[in-house]
């Protein structure tokens, strides 16, 4: 017993076995290479990768002023800003989205009249207001491309002409951007 080796040094040396730990070795550590090497890359991507900011389409709006009325045409609208993305053609607003917009109407008159808001020919309003002297409304509308957003006036007593409007502003806002738009 003196010459004979604990069995698991004779497993150790055995010449077969040796080389297929040694090979199995080998594999493992090419894996684990492999590995490091595609998160290293992923990283490197991740990092460097051009950082593009996300690109909203701009959100449609205007803010209109109508401080006197025209015998013909009603009340006349106004741009507040040359800076706005929708434009008043023709004493109305015409819309370019699809989409739900925001309305709001104010004003106050010196004589009491009859407003309607209006978006199509031969359609219900979108809001009247009958015999008043002042008028603040909101609305959420679901309009349509070649939609037209205009007023519609209407006086008891006296000509539009003698109308004098305090604070008159009509404002549109998209509410969702990203629908079907002609521009």
């Amino acid at each position: 017993m003196e010459g004979v080796q604990p069995l698991d040094e004779n497993v150790r040396n055995a010449p077969g076995l040796r080389f297929q730990t040694h090979k199995l070795m080998l594999v493992a550590s090419v894996v684990q290479g492999l590995g490091l090497l595609l998160c290293l890359t992923y990283i490197c991507l991740h990092f460097y990768a051009p950082q593009v900011p996300p690109q909203y389409p701009p959100i449609r709006s205007i803010g209109a002023q109508f401080t006197k009325c025209d015998n013909e045409k009603g009340f006349i609208l106004i741009s507040q800003s040359k800076e706005e993305t929708m434009k008043i053609q023709n004493n109305s607003i015409p819309i370019p989205c699809d989409g739900f917009y925001l309305i709001s109407l104010k004003g106050y008159f010196s004589q009491e009249l009859s407003l309607s808001l209006h978006y199509r020919i031969n359609r219900k309003p979108l809001f009247s207001h009958d015999k008043v002297t002042f008028v603040d409304s909101i609305i959420v509308a679901s309009l349509r491309y070649k939609d037209k957003v205009y007023l519609n006036v209407t006086t008891h007593n006296t000509s539009c002409a003698d109308i004098q409007v305090n604070g008159g502003e009509l404002i549109l806002i998209h509410q969702n951007p990203g629908g079907f738009c002609a521009e």
